[in-house]
């Protein structure tokens, strides 16, 4: 009695066949990924001229986390909380949604919005420079060392 048995794919043609999805998920996940972080203008170094993110970032994860209780209880002295940035965008869309469009209230509002991330900027330079006061010799040195080396990758990147 003869058997009805599928014939099997050459193994070159399984191959390809693997190798064809592989690359095709592969894109797939490329171009997902492009969508979900934004692209390449949205990496981590784009920041690269944002001196308080790069004086941020070469702190120990310790001296971060009080800097950040710091900044929030300056915050809370200046009687903002977390929540104004919101209540401030949602104000300046009911101005831009309103009619007819009142020019002056959006120019008060960007004003507003413009002058308290000065303060935050101030703030957060304050709080910074607290905390590296606070900083033994050998703390600050070893602060120094990080910056220097942050520094030095930028500069390769941007030499390439």
């Amino acid at each position: 009695m003869a058997e009805n048995a599928k014939p099997k794919a050459p193994l070159w043609m399984r191959v390809t066949l693997f190798v064809s999805v592989a690359l095709n998920l592969l894109v797939v996940g490329a171009v997902a990924g492009f969508f979900v972080t934004g692209g390449p203008d949205k990496r981590s170094d784009r920041t690269r001229t944002d001196y308080g993110a790069f004086f941020m970032r070469a702190l120990s994860d310790e001296d971060r986390r009080a800097l950040r209780r710091d900044f929030e209880a300056g915050l809370q002295r200046q009687g903002r909380d977390r929540g104004a940035f919101v209540t401030e965008l949602q104000t300046t869309l009911e101005i831009l949604r309103a009619t007819p469009f009142d020019r002056d209230a959006f120019i008060t509002s960007v004003a507003d919005q413009s002058r308290g991330r000065a303060e935050r900027e101030e703030l957060g330079k304050e709080v910074l420079v607290n905390r590296i006061v606070a900083m033994t010799d050998a703390e600050r040195a070893a602060y120094a060392d990080r910056l220097e080396e942050r520094l030095r990758d930028i500069a390769n990147r941007i030499r390439r």
